[in-house]
């Protein structure tokens, strides 16, 4: 194995130190022990844990970037954290329709109650303090002002 190493090393001087950093045990080794050192600085007592043969889970030590932040809110109970799964809305009827707030005289509502596998939208256009419903589904909407249309930002430009 020492002399595949080393013709390894001179038959490849020309390309650099990558082959002889892939070929060197000492240099596996130093890695490794270069990642013991940094999950024993971002967990207190892993060294001792690692050399029990416990395994350190990912979220103990990732702690930067997104997939750190994605672990900590997981953690704290937030199951959903990037907002992928969709919302369940609790079906409507004339008793308890959805309540759409707008700031003109009508909204164009697209249908949330309709079938899981339907592949299109039912869009509808309902006025204000006028009831719609869904073609599709009955589902029933209503268009009511913005209580508090001073908080909604307003565009200057437009």
């Amino acid at each position: 194995i020492t002399e595949m190493i080393l013709e390894a090393v001179v038959s490849t001087q020309s390309t650099g130190v990558v082959v002889t950093e892939i070929l060197n045990p000492f240099y596996w080794m130093k890695s490794r022990e270069d990642y013991k050192m940094m999950v024993e600085k971002k967990v207190p007592g892993a060294l001792e844990r690692i050399d029990k043969g416990e395994v350190i889970p990912e979220w103990e030590y990732v702690t930067e970037g997104k997939l750190g932040w994605e672990y900590r809110q997981v953690l704290a109970g937030n199951a959903d954290p990037w907002c992928v799964e969709g919302l369940e809305y609790p079906r409507s009827n004339h008793a308890k329709p959805h309540v759409i707030y707008t700031m003109e005289s009508y909204r164009v509502v697209g249908c949330v109650d309709c079938m899981d596998d339907q592949h299109y939208i039912n869009y509808m256009l309902i006025k204000v303090n006028e009831m719609g419903r869904c073609r599709d589904c009955g589902a029933c909407y209503v268009c009511v002002p913005h209580p508090e249309p001073d908080l909604i930002w307003q565009d200057p430009h437009h």
